[in-house]
């Protein structure tokens, strides 16, 4: 891996995501649920900063497992919204050749100071060995 996974490295988002009819529309489309049902968009903001991090290296793209999440949610997001979020290492494991990791993820919507959510996710996968 190209940097060293330590706790308390954070990874955000390259880019404020956009809350609008496309991106509602699309996970509407694909969950079979209404164009005014906006909480999917959170996870698109949970995908980017996975993708973050899995980019930057340190994260491996292959064999990584989701093994649990918990979201808490402060407001829904709304369109217009323009969501940007930190993802922050918290804890990280080793056990049996694997790498724990929890992982906390901010979202917070532009011009507010607190989260409208924060997800906190475990992350598993297979802890690399030498070269």
């Amino acid at each position: 891996m190209a940097r060293d996974l330590v706790e308390g490295m954070t990874f955000a988002t390259p880019a404020a995501i956009a809350v609008d009819t496309d991106l509602v529309a699309g996970f509407a489309a694909v969950l079979g649920g209404s164009d005014d049902f906006l909480l999917p968009v959170l996870f698109r903001v949970s995908t980017v900063l996975a993708q973050t991090a899995i980019r930057s290296g340190t994260v491996p793209h292959d064999g990584l497992v989701h093994t649990a999440e918990s979201m808490r949610i402060r407001r829904e997001p709304r369109l217009g919204d323009r969501l940007s979020g930190l993802l922050t290492v918290e804890t990280i494991t080793h056990r049996a050749g694997a790498t724990c990791l929890q992982v906390r993820s901010d979202i917070v919507a532009e011009g507010e100071s607190a989260p409208i959510a924060v997800a906190t996710s475990t992350l598993a996968f297979r802890t690399p060995t030498g070269p």
